[in-house]
């Protein structure tokens, strides 16, 4: 199956996991699980969340910002993966002056 998900039409989502700011959601959803491109405007931030159910794989697109990793904190910038394993918790701020673009994929388990 071909996605081509950059070209949906995204939705605006506040707060988006009790972040900050709007994040701007491009998403493919089916009983397989989730593939998702978030955009993030300078400031605006996923909310810290763990992922019970599942795991979850972040590679950044563009841009810079700060990510939460359980007890870690990083940078992450344009080629950067972060891997969220199930159980653990992560949440990403844009730190940057340009958005933070990022492509998310979360199975279904």
């Amino acid at each position: 199956m071909l996605l081509d998900i950059f070209n949906r039409e995204p939705k605006a989502i506040p707060g988006f996991k009790g972040g900050e700011g709007e994040a701007l959601v491009r998403m493919h959803q089916d009983d397989m699980g989730k593939v998702a491109q978030i955009t993030l405007p300078v400031g605006a931030s996923i909310g810290y969340h763990t992922h019970d159910d599942s795991y979850e794989v972040i590679y950044v697109l563009s841009g810079e910002g700060t990510c939460y990793d359980g007890d870690e904190v990083y940078g992450v910038r344009a080629g950067m993966v972060q891997y969220c394993p199930q159980f653990a918790g992560h949440s990403i701020v844009n730190t940057g002056t340009e958005d933070l673009r990022l492509l998310g994929i979360i199975p279904n388990r």
